[in-house]
Parts: C-alpha cells; sequence; structure tokens
C-alpha cells in the first residue's frame, strides 16, 4: 500500500509540474520540491521501523554499534546529496550540483573515520 501511496504522489506531482512548467517554471519547481519532501518523510518514517529492526539484528549478532553505524550515516548523506544534488540540476544548476556532490564525497569519508579506525585497530590487534 505505501508504495502506492508513493507511486500516486509521484504520478500527480509529475502531471502539475508539466502543466505549470510553460507558464509558471517557479511554482513547477517548488511543487516537485515539496512533493520530494512529502516522499521523504514518508520514506524516513518507513526507514526508522527498519533500521531498529535492522540494529536489533546486529545486536543479537555480538556486532558494535561502532562497527555499522558509520556505513548507516554514510548512506544517509549519499542519498541526502543525490536527492540535493538532482534538485539543483532541475533548477538549471549543474555546477551547484556538482559542488553538492563533492561536499557529499568529503562528508561521506568524514563520516565513515572511525570505522576505518575500527579496522586499522583490529588490524593491528591481528598483527602483534
Amino acid at each position: 500500500m505505501e508504495l502506492g501511496l508513493i507511486c500516486g504522489i509521484v504520478l500527480a506531482a509529475l502531471t502539475l509540474s508539466l502543466v505549470l512548467k510553460k507558464d509558471a517554471p517557479a511554482i513547477a519547481f517548488l511543487l516537485v520540491l515539496t512533493a520530494g519532501v512529502i516522499l521523504l518523510l514518508r520514506v524516513f518514517s518507513a526507514a526508522g521501523s527498519a533500521a531498529q529492526r535492522f540494529s536489533g539484528l546486529l545486536s543479537q549478532c555480538g556486532l558494535d554499534s561502532a562497527l555499522y553505524l558509520p556505513v548507516c550515516k554514510a548512506v544517509g548523506v549519499a542519498v541526502v546529496v543525490r536527492i540535493t544534488a538532482a534538485l539543483c540540476r532541475d533548477a538549471g544548476q549543474s555546477v551547484l550540483a556538482a559542488k553538492m556532490e563533492i561536499a557529499g564525497a568529503v562528508l561521506t569519508l568524514s563520516v565513515c573515520l572511525p570505522l576505518f579506525e575500527q579496522v586499522l585497530d583490529l588490524i593491528t590487534e591481528w598483527a602483534v
């Protein structure tokens, strides 16, 4: 049911955007932006329960959250950057979209630094 609702929202926003694009491109862009925010809120609410279940499964396996939390953060950064860059491209700002993607890559690396530290600690423990 959730997928049907999401598809309906996307198709309605797409249709209205195409109708408005010729006469009022700014309103069409705001409509697409609003629809995107609504969709993200719905998806994030569904992803929250999935993340809790995933976290429970990993804790049952005995994995420390320091190992998988950076990966989850990196995925979140990637999703936000991709959506923001797509919106910039839709608005005709491809240079701004490229800068957003570079910033996303740097942020992803900084989010994953704790994971790299954990991996290096494991390697040094095994080497000794």
